[in-house]
């Protein structure tokens, strides 16, 4: 059986997530790109690299998969034309490098977090932002192609409309499907491999904390310290995220199955990436309560605009 969202419904619920996504996308970045953070935030320490970078591509990922989300729809919705299916490889291609930018930025805290003690994480931890600069460049090169070969495939067989494959009589040669094929299958698992991570790391931060607070209590130490707060909220936020990854990988997998494989319920388009952009709007949430240079700025816009209304209030 297939499980189908209609237009209406996807657009009722994708119409306010995606608007309210992208405002608040637009404020982080204006947080992040503003030269004050730069330095800092009410006299704490600004953000540093690679953290910003991170950040940065979080949440230019996540706004450019809803605007190409809603493009998609409305090329859909107006003309039924076949550029959708162009844009829908954007719309998948972003919804990746998001996700995969979530556990590069989890691994990250868990290198800041977590001591060292064997000589594979001393290097790593020493090397951290060789490593994170490194990944996400292949990382990027290895969905652009990935995202190439798709655009390419999609020109070729709208151009050939009776393909049929495995044959060695196509216009289109074997040689490009089974590259396609074969990319595919990469991308799934390196998303297993990143859901690897993202569980690992914030499992092995949860246990260390625990261990750290319960050492902490029984030599009587307090727990005022803003080193550990920092630690638990980010620990926290971490896991949420990690938790949020696991269902949306979990939910790609088991569309992946159900498309590929014989399976009694199939998921349409529509219902795909709601899930996805549930996921993104989620994401955004733990983004603006985990982040304090982000709740800092909402703070100090919110204390001026305060002291802008009184002094209206004053001047009337």
């Amino acid at each position: 059986s297939l499980v189908q969202m209609n237009e209406l419904a996807f657009t009722i619920v994708n119409g306010p997530l995606a608007i309210v996504n992208i405002l608040a996308n637009l404020f982080f970045a204006f947080c992040l790109f503003s030269p004050h953070t730069a330095f800092s935030v009410r006299g704490r320490e600004g953000l540093k690299q690679p953290v910003k970078l991170l950040l940065g591509f979080l949440v230019c990922c996540t706004t450019i998969f809803l605007v190409f989300l809603i493009t998609a729809e409305c090329l859909w919705l107006l003309t039924e034309s076949k550029e959708s299916r162009y844009v829908d490889a954007f719309v998948s291609f972003t919804a990746f490098t998001s996700m995969s930018t979530s556990v590069w930025l989890n691994f990250f805290y868990y290198t800041q977090i977590v001591p060292a003690q064997r000589a594979l994480f001393i290097w790593v931890k020493r090397n951290i932002k060789i490593i994170i600069y490194w990944g996400l460049f292949v990382d990027r090169v290895v969905f652009l192609f990935v995202l190439a070969l798709d655009v390419y495939y999609l020109i070729i067989t709208e151009e050939n409309t009776n393909i049929t494959y495995p044959s060695t009589n196509d216009t289109v040669s074997d040689g490009l499907f089974y590259t396609v094929l074969v990319c595919f299958y990469c991308k799934v698992i390196y998303m297993f491999f990143c859901l690897c991570v993202m569980v690992g790391s914030s499992w092995v931060t949860v246990c260390y904390l625990y261990r750290h607070m319960k050492s902490m209590k029984e030599s009587g130490s307090p727990f005022s310290s803003p080193r550990l707060h920092s630690q638990m909220r980010v620990t926290i936020t971490g896991i949420l995220q990690g938790i949020l990854y696991f269902l949306c990988a979990l939910w790609i997998f088991l569309n992946i199955f159900s498309d590929n494989y014989p399976s009694s319920i199939k998921f349409d388009y529509n219902t795909y990436y709601t899930v996805i952009s549930l996921y993104m709007f989620s994401t955004t949430v733990n983004l603006g309560i985990g982040q304090s240079v982000f709740r800092q700025r909402a703070a100090d816009i919110w204390l001026k605009a305060q002291q802008a209304a009184r002094s209206l209030k004053l001047c009337g």
